[in-house]
Parts: C-alpha cells; structure tokens; sequence
C-alpha cells in the first residue's frame, strides 16, 4: 500500500506540471453563434445612393446593433442600436449634409442615430 502511494505522488506532481499553460501571447477569441455574420456599413454617397432629395423614399430603415466595431442584425447584450438604411443588401449611413437632419419622419428615434464613430468606421463607397 504505501508504494502505491510513493508511485500516485510523483505521477501526480507530473501530471500537473505537464498542464497546458496559456502564453502572454495567446489570444482568446469569443464567438456568440447568436451574433451572426458581420454587416459591412458604408458611408452615404450621392453616387452610389442617389441624392436624398429624391432617392431617400428608395431606401428603407433599418437598425443594425454594434459590438466592438463590428455591426450585426441581431441584439445581444451590451449591443448599442444604429439607424442606418438599406437598399437592397447594402446597409449605409445617412446622410450627413445639414438639411438632412429631421429630413426623414422614418427615422424617429433620436438616441439610435449613428454618432461620429459610426462614421468614422463606415466603408467609403465608389
């Protein structure tokens, strides 16, 4: 009995030391299945768009909710929502000439707007 114990011991010791040890240089990557694929948001061009004043009607609301810097359809906690719009499977940023501003009653919810750092990430378009 007590060899099994002087064997257990060291195996033991061993088994420990031989533990996977996570590197200063490993990164751990969380994925939240519920999230789905990323949505590439482009900033708003008179080009790719058309102009607002006689395009707008053209595309539709759309609220897309953002987790660190990427943005996706779905909420999930701590997401922020953003209004942007969508014309067919493009989603972009509205306008930002000053007379756009209140321009669309779609677009009702003041606390969803994009802010500057939406835009600062937004795609240009060519």
């Amino acid at each position: 009995m007590r060899i099994a114990t002087l064997v257990t011991f060291p195996l033991l010791l061993g088994a420990l030391i031989a533990l996977p040890v996570k590197a200063p240089a490993q990164v751990s990557v969380r994925v939240n299945a519920r999230l789905g694929p990323a949505i590439t948001l482009s900033a708003y061009t008179a080009d790719r768009y058309g102009d607002w004043r006689t395009n707008d009607r053209r595309w539709q609301p759309a609220t897309l909710y953002t987790v660190n810097g990427q943005y996706y359809r779905r909420n999930v906690r701590g997401s922020r929502p953003v209004q942007v719009y969508r014309r067919g499977n493009e989603h972009f940023l509205p306008p930002q000439d000053q007379g756009w501003v209140g321009h669309d009653r779609r677009f009702r919810n003041n606390k969803h707007r994009p802010n500057n750092e939406d835009y600062g990430r937004a795609r240009p378009r060519n």
